[in-house]
C-alpha cells in the first residue's frame, strides 16, 4: 500500500521521543499526528480512525479512561503498536488482548523497528483488500448465477440438463432440513443420483497441516487417505494442497473427475468435493458453476446454523476400533517404540443423566445437548480429537499423548462453563445443582477403560435403588397399564 495513504497517531509521554518518531515516519513518507494525553487521542481517533496507532504503554490508563474500552480497540478496527522501556515492560502484559502489530523497545534501532511494524501493517492491509475484492467478485458471480437460473426457469423448462440441475438443487434444499451437517447432506444426495459413480470429500485438519476425509456410510463414497501437506494452510485449502488432493482423487476415482470448491469465510476453499460420473455428456453439459454456487449456499446454511461447527476429523470411533488402537500401542511400547502414542480421557456424564432420568425438571433435549456439547469441545480446540461412545453416561476422548495436558485443560474448561440446565424443560430447580461431568484421564488400554466403565455402571445401578427413580422409571415404561414382568 502507498505510504501516502497511511495515517499514524502517536500517543507518547516523551515529547523529544515523539519528535524523533515523527522524523522517522516523515522520512518514510508518513505524516503522523501527535497526542499528548489519552483523552485527546480518544476523541481524535473517534473522528478519524488512523491506519496505525503507536502508543506508550504508560499512556493506556488516564483517569476514568482505559485504552481497552475504546470502541475501535474493542472491535479490533484500530491496529496498534506499543512503545516500552525496561522499566515499563511489565505493562506489556495488558497489551496481549489487543490487535497488536508489534512493540518498540526504548533505545533500540527505532527506524528498523518502525519499518518492521509498517511492513506487517502493509501486509495486513493488503490481505484485507484482497478479501474485499474477492467478496465483490463472489457477489458478482452469485448474481450472475441467480440470473442464469431465473432465465432458465422461464425459457429452458424443457431442457433436460437444466431440469436435471434444478432437480439436484431441490434435493439439496429438501435434504438440508433433515441432515446433521453439510457432509451428511452431500452423502445423501450423491448416493441417490444414479449418474454419480463415486464421490469423495476432503477438508483441512484443525491445525491446517493435513487434508482429511470424513468417515462415510455410502457405498459410493471413497475416503481419501490423510494427506500430510508439509506446511500449514492458514486461509483454507491453498493451491498446492488443492493440486495434491486432485492428483490423489484422480488416482482413486479414475476417469473423468469433477471438483467442486466449497468456500466459507477464508480466501481459499474450506472443502473440496470430487465426483466421478457415469455419463461423460453430463459432465460436459452440466453448469458446474451453478452447482458449486448452490452448494456454497447449502454450506453457509449449516455453518450459520452451527451444525457444521464440529470438525469432521473429530468424529466418533467405535470402542472396537479404539481398543484395537490401544492394544497395538501397548504392543509397540513393549518393544521400545513410543512414537505417536495416544492418551485417553473419560467424560462421565452420570450426574446429568441421573437428573434427566428422574424427570423432575421435565423433558430433556438429549440430541441438542449432545450436539452442542461436542460442538463446544471441537469448535474451540486446535488439536485433533477422536470420541468413543461408551453408552449414554460416558464419552471417551482420544488425543495425541503430547497434547494431553492441553486436552485435559480444555475439557475441564468446557465442562465448567457449559450451561447444562438450558436443555431441561424446567430448568429453575437445576441452577443450584452440580450437573458438571467428571473429567478423568484413564490408562489407554481396553482393560483399564472397561474396568472404569463397569465401576461407573455399577454405581449408577446402586443409585437406581432410590424410590423416586424407580417410580419415575415405572411410569415412563408402563404408564397406566398393569405392571408386567419380562
Amino acid at each position: 500500500m502507498n505510504s501516502n495513504s497511511l495515517t499514524v497517531a502517536l500517543l507518547l509521554e516523551d515529547l523529544s521521543l515523539a519528535k524523533e518518531f515523527s522524523d522517522i515516519f516523515r522520512e518514510l513518507g508518513v505524516v503522523p499526528h501527535f497526542y499528548e494525553n489519552l483523552e485527546s487521542f480518544w476523541n481524535g481517533t473517534l473522528e478519524v480512525l488512523p491506519t496505525l496507532s503507536l502508543i506508550d504503554v504508560k499512556k493506556m490508563h488516564e483517569g476514568h479512561l482505559l485504552l481497552k474500552n475504546h470502541p475501535f480497540v474493542i472491535n479490533e478496527q484500530m491496529p496498534m503498536a506499543f512503545y516500552f522501556t525496561t522499566g515499563s515492560a511489565p505493562l506489556l502484559h495488558s497489551t496481549f488482548d489487543f490487535l497488536n502489530l508489534g512493540t518498540i523497545l526504548h533505545g533500540a534501532n527505532y527506524k528498523g523497528q518502525i519499518k518492521s511494524i509498517l511492513k506487517r501493517l502493509n501486509k495486513l492491509l493488503s490481505y484485507e483488500q484482497q478479501l474485499s475484492n474477492l467478496e465483490l467478485e463472489k457477489g458478482k458471480l452469485s448474481n450472475q448465477v441467480r440470473g442464469l437460473i431465473e432465465v432458465s426457469q422461464v425459457y429452458k423448462e424443457d431442457n433436460f440438463f437444466e431440469k436435471y440441475l434444478k432437480n439436484v438443487f431441490a434435493r439439496f434444499d429438501a435434504t438440508k432440513r433433515t441432515s446433521f451437517d453439510f457432509f451428511s447432506a452431500c452423502e445423501s444426495v450423491f448416493s441417490d443420483l444414479a449418474d454419480i459413480k463415486e464421490f469423495s470429500f476432503v477438508e483441512l485438519s484443525s491445525n491446517g497441516q493435513r487434508l482429511v476425509s470424513p468417515e462415510g456410510q455410502s457405498m459410493k463414497y471413497v475416503s481419501i487417505p490423510s494427506l500430510f501437506l508439509g506446511k500449514t494452510c492458514k486461509n483454507g485449502i491453498a493451491d498446492f494442497a488443492q493440486n495434491l488432493s486432485s492428483q490423489v482423487a484422480v488416482e482413486l476415482l479414475g476417469g473423468e473427475v469433477m471438483s467442486l470448491n466449497i468456500s466459507g469465510s477464508e480466501v481459499n476453499p474450506d472443502i473440496i468435493i470430487y465426483l466421478s460420473l457415469n455419463d461423460l455428456e453430463l459432465s460436459e453439459r452440466i453448469d458446474w458453476t451453478s452447482l458449486e454456487s448452490h452448494l456454497n449456499g447449502i454450506y453457509a446454511h449449516f455453518r450459520d446454523s452451527g451444525k457444521a461447527v464440529i470438525k469432521r476429523e473429530a468424529r466418533f470411533i467405535t470402542p472396537w476400533e479404539a481398543f484395537t488402537l490401544f492394544d497395538r500401542q501397548i504392543k509397540m511400547a513393549s518393544v521400545g517404540d513410543i512414537k505417536n502414542q495416544y492418551a485417553l480421557v473419560d467424560i462421565d456424564l452420570s450426574s446429568l443423566v441421573q437428573a434427566a432420568r428422574i424427570g423432575d425438571s421435565g423433558e430433556f433435549s438429549w440430541k441438542e445437548f449432545f450436539q452442542d456439547f461436542v460442538t463446544r469441545i471441537t469448535s474451540s480446540f486446535n488439536y485433533e480429537l477422536k470420541f468413543i461412545s461408551m453408552g449414554v453416561s460416558n464419552i471417551g476422548v482420544v488425543c495425541d499423548h503430547e497434547h494431553i495436558d492441553a486436552t485435559l485443560k480444555h475439557l475441564k474448561n468446557v465442562s465448567m462453563r457449559f450451561s447444562y440446565w438450558r436443555y431441561f424443560e424446567k430448568s429453575d430447580a437445576l441452577l443450584t445443582k452440580n450437573l458438571k461431568p467428571e473429567i478423568k484421564m484413564i490408562p489407554a488400554s481396553a482393560e483399564a477403560y472397561l474396568l472404569h466403565i463397569e465401576d461407573v455402571k455399577f454405581s449408577a445401578l446402586d443409585e437406581l435403588e432410590s424410590i423416586a427413580i424407580k417410580k419415575k422409571t415405572k411410569d415412563l415404561v408402563w404408564g397406566k397399564a398393569p405392571e408386567r414382568t419380562l
